[in-house]
């Protein structure tokens, strides 16, 4: 499996130009999916240079991406193994031009993420971790092993557009907050020892989280829905995820601070 590091980072970053063509530009046709979220074309770009990458790369593994049909879980509950794609993490960050959104590449084996990478485009960072490697932030060429970390005042990673009160009903605790957009970035913050916690509140899919679960995990920190079980892969018809909690330091009570609840 190390075979894939350096590969999928390239290619990552490969969809990271792609996408950055894009955000220069005046039209970057914005619609509205199916499901009434947004997608441009540069989604649709970052998607064309992973796919053709990875099949280059692994052939014989299949993909599952936010931007392309999912087979039934007749056709891919059987997969042992596969990759699990999120082509512009933070579509709306990307509209508003606020330059939080990744790339997502996560390879999952046996409904478990064991290898990922986050690219951020426009601070030319990659987070990338594989099970029993650790986790590492890229930057300059150089890799820099990463760990959660307890703040002196508990600190949230949060979205910039959302009410507080939203993730404040669910905490026992006074808080400090990290604004940032993109949930994958928002791990990255927890995985690296700049927040404590992320309590992810609305409608998300397997490919926001199958990257940043392994990086959090392999940094220290903890991935379960809202009612602290494990989070699923390839195991639903239904590749939404409920909501979800990403947790830094072990030795904070979660279970105790974080009202668990079911969207």
């Amino acid at each position: 499996m190390k075979e894939f590091i350096e590969p999928c980072i390239q290619i990552a970053q490969r969809a990271g130009d792609a996408i950055l063509e894009v955000y220069h530009q005046d039209d970057i046709e914005l619609c509205e999916k199916s499901d009434n979220t947004p997608v441009t074309k540069a989604d649709l770009a970052a998607n064309e240079v992973l796919l053709a990458g990875l099949k280059a790369l692994s052939p014989d593994i299949p993909i599952m991406s936010e931007e392309t049909p999912i087979p039934s879980l007749e056709q891919r509950e059987n997969w042992e193994r596969y990759w699990l794609l999120d082509p512009l993490d933070g579509t709306g960050e990307f509209v508003l031009k606020s330059g939080d959104f990744a790339v997502n590449i996560a390879l999952v084996e046996n409904n478990k993420p064991v290898f990922g990478v986050i690219f951020w485009p426009t601070e030319g960072i990659t987070y990338w971790a594989m099970a029993d490697l650790g986790a590492f932030k890229r930057e300059n060429g150089e890799d820099t092993k990463i760990k959660v970390q307890r703040q002196s005042q508990l600190k949230l990673a949060v979205s910039r557009r959302q009410n507080i009160a939203t993730v404040s009903q669910y905490i026992d605790h006074e808080f400090d907050t990290l604004p940032l957009g993109s949930c994958s970035l928002k791990a990255c913050a927890i995985a690296e020892g700049r927040a404590d916690a992320f309590m992810r509140i609305g409608p998300t899919g397997e490919w926001d989280t199958g990257a940043s679960q392994i990086i959090v995990e392999m940094a220290g920190g903890k991935l379960f829905d809202a009612e602290f079980n494990p989070i699923t892969y390839n195991q639903r018809e239904t590749t939404e995820n409920p909501d979800f909690i990403i947790t830094g330091d072990q030795s904070y009570p979660w279970h105790e601070m974080i009202k668990p609840h079911k969207r």
